[in-house]
């Protein structure tokens, strides 16, 4: 932390609370707004979630088309799509209501709605030219933090490598986190979100680029999400807990949004698309695989993090034991959320492992902050190791 230059960074509004959604006419308003494009899925349209936006809209005497076509895996081709549909409504804000991808989307559908397509011209930090067409997030999940952050992560069309838009161009002009929209997940969509939430907050704190305020939002973030997320996943509708999750994710996506994440996430955006696994579930799964190759670079905040995750108050063991003992701890939160570790349980053949270290060790934007600076070889003997 001597010697560098740091610059924190976030949303300018957060407005929050059970029923918070009922303010998006009035903040589509603020931001000069008269027409919006709702952005989700099809998955979340056909619950009819989005509803509450669009009452609150119609209240407000706000234009508004929906569009429910947001890809799991949002790519160039879905991107364009979106941007197409919100140019040929004359939209002047653009709402993204969902999960990551529906936020990606939303965010990366902005750039193209005011700046000149191929989106592929703006993978990388900083290229985005300039201010782009206002957004308002609305996450219904408590995981990715995305809301809060200016990154928007997009699969590649032709390699299915994930790839990411960093700008500060994208930051939502304000967030809505409604706790009630959470309360319809299932408990394993609600068990994956949670714990990669987790692992954003946990990456960034042990991370190269933290400083004390993203560490002040990453540690409150984990004992939120550690202390809340057995509690959303057994009971759903247990309020108190979904709002501190959607909190709690929320506090991670300020954090890591500042520094970037790690190993857990370059393992486990580098499995193979054809898998199909949904990217919570790869975080968990890999998660403890990246604490332990990671633990003896920054025992210290490693020790803190086993202290959180196992909600004991530092005794007598020492640094080094404690920060020994986090993957188990992380093993345990697993059991309890019944999520396996490791990525054998999820179809993923030891044959792929190679790639996956080798395109792990490439992702720069990643293990440039991971505290642990490795090559391929290591990451290879510690996926076999894991398997």
């Amino acid at each position: 932390m001597i010697n560098m230059l740091h610059t924190f960074k976030s949303v300018s509004k957060i407005v929050h609370g059970a029923g918070s959604i009922a303010d998006t006419g009035k903040e589509v308003k603020r931001l000069g707004g008269e027409r919006a494009i709702i952005v989700t899925d099809p998955g979340l349209a056909s619950l009819g979630l989005h509803v509450a936006v669009e009452e609150a809209l119609a209240l407000a005497g706000i234009e508004f088309v929906l569009y429910a076509k947001a890809e799991l895996e949002p790519n160039a081709t879905s991107i364009q799509d979106c941007a197409d549909a919100a140019k040929a409504f004359n939209a002047d804000v653009i709402i993204g209501f969902g999960g990551g991808s529906a936020l990606d989307t939303a965010k990366a559908a902005s750039v193209l709605a005011v700046h000149e397509g191929p989106i592929s011209k703006y993978f990388g930090v900083d290229v985005v030219p300039g201010p782009c067409m206002p957004l308002i997030a609305v996450p219904t999940t408590a995981g990715t933090g995305s809301e809060m952050t200016s990154i928007s992560v997009l699969t590649n069309n032709e390699t299915g490598a994930k790839l990411g838009i960093v700008s500060d161009y994208i930051y939502a002009a304000a967030v809505i986190l409604d706790p009630a929209l959470t309360t319809g997940l299932p408990p394993h969509i609600t068990a994956m979100t949670g714990v990669d939430a987790f692992v954003h907050a946990m990456e960034s704190f042990v991370g190269l680029m933290s400083t004390p305020f993203t560490d002040a939002l990453n540690l409150q973030a984990m004992k939120i999400i550690a202390k809340n997320i057995r509690k959303a996943y057994a009971n759903g509708n247990n309020l108190e807990a979904r709002e501190a999750m959607l909190y709690g994710s929320a506090l991670a996506g300020m954090g890591f949004g500042n520094t970037q994440n790690g190993v857990i996430h370059a393992v486990g955006t580098s499995v193979p698309a054809k898998y199909k696994l949904p990217h919570g579930l790869l975080m968990a799964a890999v998660a403890p695989i990246g604490i332990d190759y990671n633990y003896m670079a920054n025992p210290e905040k490693y020790a803190v993090v086993a202290d959180i995750l196992t909600h004991v108050v530092a005794g007598e063991e020492s640094v080094e034991d404690r920060a020994a003992y986090c993957a188990d701890a992380f093993v345990q939160m697993l059991e309890d959320l019944d999520i396996a570790p490791g990525l054998s349980p999820y179809g993923v053949t030891e044959e792929d492992l190679p790639g996956i270290a080798t395109r792990a060790a490439a992702a720069k934007r990643l293990m440039d902050n991971n505290p642990r600076q490795g090559n391929e070889k290591q990451l290879l003997t510690m996926l076999q190791k894991h398997f």
